[in-house]
C-alpha cells in the first residue's frame, strides 16, 4: 500500500491574497485538485490523505466528488507547522496501512500541482532499494553565505550543492515511528521532510528532480503554473 499525504495546511501570506495559494484557481481548477489529480493518476499510488484547517474540509469534500477523486480517503487537521502537518497525516495514512507488508508514504505539498506522475511513480519504485528518496536539481547559480543579509562573507562550492524537492518517499512504518516518537518542539525546528531520518542516519537517496515541478510560494510562481497547467492539459 503507498499513501500520498497532502499538505494543505498552509495560509499563503506571501501571495497576498484572500484565500491560502492551494485553493486559488490555475487552469480551471483550484491548485490543490490539480495536485490531487496527479495522484489519481499515478498507479503506484493507491490513496490520498491530506491535510487541511478543518474550515476547508467541506469545500476539499465538494471537490472529490466533483473531480472523481476516489483516491481520497480522508482529509485530517493540519499541524501547526509543515512538521506537525506530516505527522497528523502519518497518522492518518495508519489505518490503511498493511503492517506485513512494505508500504510507502509520499509527502507532497498541495502547492505543487506540476509534479508528473513518472516522478511519483519512480520515487514508489527507488523505495525496493532505499529508506528515503527525494528529487532535487543541482544548483546553477554561484551561491553565497551571509550572516546579516548585507555583506558576503562566504562562498559555496556549487558543485556540490543540490536543491531539493518534494515530493519525496518513504517507507512508512519507520518513517513514522521516527514521527510519532520525536518530540513536538524537535519536529518544528526541522523543515524538509528528509531532514529527521537523516539525522538520524538515514540513507536518503537522490533522483533527478523536474525544472517544471514549481513551488507555488507568489504570485509570480502561480502565473507560471497557470502556463505550465495549460500546456499539460491542452487548454488553450
Amino acid at each position: 500500500m503507498n499513501i500520498a499525504a497532502v499538505l494543505s495546511g498552509g495560509t499563503g501570506t506571501r501571495m497576498g491574497a484572500d484565500i491560502p495559494k492551494q485553493y486559488q484557481e490555475a487552469a480551471g481548477k483550484p491548485v490543490i485538485v490539480h495536485t490531487l489529480e496527479q495522484m489519481q493518476r499515478c498507479s503506484a499510488v493507491d490513496g490520498v490523505v491530506v491535510t487541511a484547517s478543518p474550515a476547508w474540509e467541506e469545500q476539499i469534500l465538494q471537490w472529490k466528488k466533483e473531480f472523481a477523486l476516489t483516491k481520497l480517503l480522508a482529509i485530517v487537521p493540519a499541524g501547526a507547522d509543515r512538521q506537525l502537518s506530516i505527522r497528523s497525516g502519518l497518522l492518518a495514512a495508519e489505518p490503511f496501512m498493511e503492517k506485513d507488508k512494505m508500504s510507502g508514504v509520499i509527502i507532497q505539498d498541495a502547492v505543487r500541482p506540476l509534479a508528473s506522475v513518472e516522478l511519483l511513480t519512480r520515487l514508489v519504485a527507488e523505495l525496493k532499494d532505499a529508506p528515503c528518496v527525494m528529487p532535487a536539481l543541482p544548483v546553477t547559480d554561484t551561491t553565497y553565505t551571509s550572516h546579516d543579509g548585507q555583506w558576503v562573507d562566504g562562498l559555496l562550492e556549487r558543485s556540490l550543492l543540490y536543491g531539493g524537492q518534494a515530493p519525496e518517499a518513504f517507507r512508512y512504518w519507520p518513517y513514522w515511528e521516527l514521527y510519532r516518537d520525536t518530540p513536538a518542539a524537535e519536529l518544528s525546528a526541522m523543515s524538509g521532510s528528509c531532514q529527521l531520518p537523516y539525522s538520524r542516519g538515514w540513507k536518503v537517496r537522490m533522483v533527478p528532480g523536474e525544472r517544471e515541478n514549481i513551488k507555488i510560494t507568489y504570485p509570480l510562481d502561480l502565473k507560471i503554473c497557470e502556463i505550465l497547467l495549460r500546456e499539460r492539459e491542452g487548454i488553450s
